[in-house]
């Protein structure tokens, strides 16, 4: 049925096309001239075969109250209906036959009227329609100007807070410089990896057509190769799953979940990195399951020691938790149990997949 109806309206819509544009040239512009040319042509042939016809003859007259109709609108078709008999009659004078006149001359003249009403009617309702098209194409084109401007000023939007963060982590890390005291170059290192996480959102909805949402999985890996940039890390070293079936996040879900990673993952290498001589492997996934989205970061570290444990500094949970709060999501921090004790930690984030996109 679908192939079908493809089809036909393959076949009827270029006609479609063709009659309007016949309409707008024959029947609009040049409407005087088409009438005159209908009312010679009407005129030629009774005088040419009336003889022949006899009759029959009038019913040339249809064609010229026909062509006012449609070029003049009701009252074009309302006058050529009511001067169609007596154009009939004028020219069965000149032709010497009178009695091809119609045997009710009434009928013939409410005929007439009739059809130059209706075509009139016509005419107007589709002009009617083409003024109502011209309007609509030139309100669309309005609306997509003032789209591709939001767009415009929407991409500049992000390009500048991209910016401003931008020099934002340049003064934290002028300040680094300044300073020798191990908490504060930690704490300004740690600061720095969270307006990047938030400054590489607004940088991909720069780069990218969608304004309004961001791809977890590009977002997320783009993440981890600069934190594993600045830390000196090997890439192979933070082993990446992403699986988000090409959906889209809202920017503000984004900046939460890029934070959390962001945390996780400092505070992962950090904890991993003491256990494991400095070569920590880390795994992180990303997957969309059903109605919600999971996150999973594991290390090969000696782990938080009791599940759960809220301890200060301990993957920042309290930030952490917060942050998922946000996004309506819930947290888990757990050991991963070896043979001997724990040989690593496991941390997950779960959260709905409301807003997303596909």
């Amino acid at each position: 049925m679908g192939l079908a109806k493809d089809a036909i309206d393959s076949f009827i819509f270029p006609f479609d096309s063709v009659g309007s544009k016949l309409h707008a040239v024959v029947f609009i512009r040049y409407r005087y001239a088409s009438l005159l040319v209908a009312v010679a042509l009407y005129a030629s042939a009774i005088l040419a075969s009336g003889r022949a016809l006899g009759v029959s003859s009038n019913y040339f007259v249809i064609e010229p109250v026909i062509v006012a109709a449609l070029g003049f609108g009701t009252r074009g078709g309302l006058v050529a209906g009511l001067l169609g008999l007596p154009a009939n009659l004028l020219l069965y004078g000149i032709l010497g036959h009178p009695e091809f006149s119609p045997a009710s001359k009434p009928i013939a003249e409410v005929s007439g009227l009739v059809v130059g009403f209706f075509f009139g009617r016509l005419a107007d309702y589709f002009r009617v329609l083409e003024r109502e098209i011209r309007k609509r194409i030139a309100i669309e084109a309005a609306l997509r100007s003032t789209l591709e401007e939001k767009e415009l000023l929407l991409r500049e939007l992000h390009h500048r807070v991209k910016n401003n963060l931008a020099v934002m982590i340049s003064l934290v890390r002028l300040q680094r410089g300044r300073s020798s005291n191990p908490e504060f170059l930690e704490a300004a290192d740690q600061l720095t990896s969270r307006i990047f996480a938030i400054s590489l959102a607004h940088d991909q909805l720069y780069r990218d057509r969608e304004l309004a949402a961001v791809d977890p999985s590009r977002y997320i890996e783009a993440l981890v190769a600069n934190l594993a940039s600045g830390l000196g890390l090997e890439a192979s070293r933070i082993g990446l799953s992403m699986d988000t079936e090409g959906r889209l996040i809202p920017v503000d879900a984004a900046i939460s979940l890029g934070l959390i990673v962001n945390e996780v993952l400092m505070n992962a290498l950090k904890h991993a990195s003491s256990g494991t001589g400095g070569r920590p492997s880390i795994r992180l996934s990303l997957s969309a399951e059903g109605e919600e989205y999971r996150l999973a970061i594991c290390d090969d570290g000696p782990g938080p020691g009791k599940a759960g444990e809220d301890a200060p500094g301990t993957l920042g949970l309290k930030l952490v938790r917060a942050l998922a709060q946000g996004l309506g999501g819930r947290t888990d921090l757990s050991p991963i149990d070896g043979k001997a004790g724990p040989i690593g930690a496991r941390f997950e984030l779960t959260f709905p997949a409301q807003g997303l996109r596909p």
